[in-house]
């Protein structure tokens, strides 16, 4: 009983100072955090904007359009939940999300080091990973993802150093790469590596039975999440939508044109240059991973198995010859084990101080590394998400042109009234109907008001949408520069 009673004390005790660790880091580092006035990226809107509209009745891919998993939505629904004009919620689901991506990393990394030395790392780890260029505004996709990625990572290990994969082990991971099909399937390269490399290793071990099994078991828990979504969009008659936005839409409208030949060194290059972009330290980490791994005291096989699942985890994100700067984040969670290589090498005096003196150096270095810590504190009348509100209210009908969701519908609390509510990146000639149907929002004077971002002045955007000049009275106009890019926010309403 007392033995029982230490153990859970213990486990309460890593969960809390991990909790710490997230809500300390977080704080400074992503913008959702109540320090910061509001979390502008397009992208973390648009999401918000999704989970907003499910939430009020809407079916992603048939009312509404957007090229995100609907998972993804669900969790921004939740945040949606919490605050309903603000990221406080998805602050909260962040915290959760690292607290969890922690604690493995914890199991982890006592795989193989003592106690003291994982909370040592712990803090190293998340602030390399939040001070990265990769980790952008907060609130990515990839960053949702991070549970998921570690839990089964931490698996695979325990796979190789305490005990054979179990067929429960198995199913969940099968079930959290079914989550990640649905949240953004060009992260399924790392199940994708991680059950073929597994399955072999069973071929090699001659158990042969356990090796097809284990597949089966794995894609029956993959197919759950994967069912549970076809019957919500066959009982709301989106199924048809479902597919043609999130599969083909995406596979297709992306594309690449490059010669097949070249593309091998179009992503190498690629790939290299954003480790460089991301500074020395995430640099250095990566490109030492390697030799980094085999100092570390593991079979021989599930080395390189590892580097085949880092291997499918790059191609499957970067096969588009797309080079977003978060997609590299994904990648960082390898840098637990480099973290480990290192570490192994220090001396074993380390005590409850050093961890707490780290802790409170990785905080000050989260604060001052920040990708937008010039926002920090910033009031929010200086955003034109708060500024053109005394226009707006959540009955009023917008479009956003021009970018993807610039965040007016989040503080307004507006749900949108249109089949495309923002302008997603795709070329006319991938995906004219858009265009098309922003044409159309104009002409026919669709909406209340549109929102109009652009890098051109008024004279110039008056020359692109002469209509927009015609039917809409321009109301409001504020330079606010996005991402060190010089944007204009045009308000406009319907004459």
């Amino acid at each position: 009983m007392h033995k029982f009673i230490h153990i859970n004390t213990n486990k309460i005790k890593t969960i809390l100072y991990c909790l710490l660790i997230s809500f300390s880091i977080l704080l400074f580092t992503s913008k959702c955090s109540f320090l910061y006035p509001f979390n502008d990226w397009v992208d973390a809107n648009a999401f918000f904007t999704m989970g907003k509209s499910m939430f009020n009745g809407i079916i992603p891919y048939l009312d509404i359009f957007e090229q995100k998993g609907i998972i993804l939505y669900l969790i921004y629904g939740l945040g949606y939940l919490i605050s309903n004009t603000t990221f406080f919620g998805i602050f909260i689901l962040e915290i959760i999300s690292w607290t969890i991506t922690l604690y493995y990393s914890y199991k982890i990394i006592t795989l193989f080091l003592s106690t003291k030395k994982a909370y040592f790392i712990l803090p190293i780890f998340m602030t390399i990973i939040c001070t990265s260029r990769a980790f952008t505004h907060g609130g990515s996709a990839e960053e949702f993802c991070y549970p998921l990625i570690i839990i089964t990572l931490y698996y695979f290990l325990s796979h190789y150093l305490k005990e054979p994969l179990s067929y429960s082990q198995l199913f969940i991971s099968g079930f959290l790469a079914g989550l990640v099909l649905l949240i953004k399937y060009t992260l399924l390269g790392f199940w994708f590596g991680f059950m073929a490399t597994i399955f072999f290793d069973f071929i090699l071990k001659k158990d042969y039975k356990k090796a097809f099994i284990s597949c089966l078991i794995f894609l029956s828990g993959m197919f759950i999440p994967f069912i549970i979504t076809i019957i919500y969009f066959i009982i709301n008659h989106g199924l048809k939508e479902f597919i043609d936005v999130y599969f083909i839409t995406n596979i297709f409208s992306y594309s690449t044109k490059s010669p097949l030949y070249l593309r091998p060194i179009i992503l190498l290059i690629g790939f290299l240059k954003d480790i460089i972009y991301n500074g020395p330290i995430v640099f250095i980490l990566i490109l030492i991973f390697p030799f980094l791994l085999f100092k570390l005291s593991l079979p021989k096989r599930s080395k390189i198995s590892l580097l085949i699942i880092l291997f499918f985890t790059i191609f499957f994100i970067f096969f588009g010859l797309k080079f977003y700067r978060y997609y590299l984040l994904p990648i960082l969670i390898f840098l637990v084990i480099s973290l480990i290589a290192i570490t192994s090498y220090i001396p074993e005096k380390i005590t409850s101080k050093s961890y707490i003196f780290v802790l409170i150096l990785s905080i000050i270095f989260s604060y001052f590394n920040a990708n937008y810590k010039e926002m920090i504190f910033m009031p929010k009348e200086e955003l034109f998400q708060y500024e053109y509100l005394k226009y707006l209210d959540k009955n009023s009908t917008l479009v956003n042109l021009g970018s993807l969701d610039c965040g007016l519908y989040t503080t307004s609390g507006i749900v949108p009234s249109t089949y495309y509510f923002e302008k997603q990146n795709l070329k006319y000639e991938e995906y004219p109907e858009q265009y098309l149907a922003f044409k159309d929002y104009i002409h026919n004077k669709k909406t209340d008001y549109i929102i109009y971002l652009s890098k051109y002045k008024i004279s110039k955007l008056e020359k692109k949408e002469p209509e927009l000049f015609t039917n809409y009275k321009l109301i409001k106009n504020k330079r606010q520069d996005f991402e060190n890019r010089k944007r204009y926010a045009y308000l406009f309403e319907r004459k």
